[in-house]
């Protein structure tokens, strides 16, 4: 049985991929990337636009985001002003 090769490019992908899926955002931290208020991110995530994650259940500063959802975020608001 022959075994199957894997590129270094196939290897760095499917880190990025496993990295963004697991990664999680603090609020704040999601408020500097997107160039808002902290209050801006909550109500996104209040209209559910991006799924909040936290133990305690309450909008604290425990509260984070999945970086691949606010990437695909992201690219929705991006699609929508380019429909605009």
């Amino acid at each position: 049985m022959r075994e199957e090769r894997i590129s270094r490019n196939e290897i760095d992908s499917y880190k990025r991929d496993i990295l963004e899926h697991s990664v999680l955002i603090r609020v704040e931290e999601v408020a500097v990337m997107l160039a808002v208020k902290p209050c801006t991110v909550k109500r996104i995530i209040e209209e559910g636009k991006i799924t909040a994650y936290d133990r305690t259940g309450r909008m604290t500063s425990g509260v984070r985001v999945l970086a691949s959802e606010l990437k695909e975020y992201v690219r929705s608001i991006r699609l929508e002003l380019k429909i605009s």
